[in-house]
């Protein structure tokens, strides 16, 4: 994974989910709506045995979750009209999660230039880092998504 990068079939995944979060956003679906949307897949088939297979785990559920969380906050952060209530908050630093300070963080970098390998490179020369491999290769992904976004939301809109 080091040598190769992480692959397209991940970048390609990601970049599906990213561009069907914008889509949604812009249909003026709401977070809490798609919230619902990721439970009641949690039925469907009606068969215990295969809905126990297919159904998002709730670690799963979590995940998708927050990709969703990081993708309205960006768009909203830049000036996209929320589709229901506004999810970032007055000041981001009151976000216990991080969260908004993160995106917050990714658009300013995006802004001024950076892609996301030089982003990740600036905040390695000033030292910030985790120890844990586990928290760097997930805040790395949370970045990539909230880049994604950025890039894809500049893509002229299919009507």
């Amino acid at each position: 994974m080091y040598a190769r990068g992480i692959g397209e079939d991940y970048l390609s995944a990601l970049e599906a989910f990213v561009r069907a979060a914008i889509g949604a956003y812009r249909r003026g679906y709401s977070l809490e709506r798609l919230k619902l949307e990721l439970v009641a897949s949690r039925k469907l088939t009606g068969n215990p045995a295969l809905d126990a297979n297919l159904a998002f785990s709730e670690e799963e559920l979590g995940v998708r979750d927050l990709w969703l969380r990081l993708v309205y906050l960006a768009l909203e952060m830049v000036g996209e009209p929320p589709p229901g209530e506004p999810l970032a908050s007055n000041d981001p630093r009151a976000d216990e999660t991080g969260v908004e300070l993160l995106v917050l963080g990714v658009i300013r970098a995006y802004r001024d230039g950076y892609t996301l390998d030089s982003f990740k490179f600036e905040l390695l020369l000033e030292g910030r880092q985790f120890d844990d491999p586990e928290q760097a290769a997930i805040l790395s992904q949370w970045m990539r998504i909230v880049f994604l976004c950025l890039q894809l939301r500049e893509e002229p809109q299919n009507s």
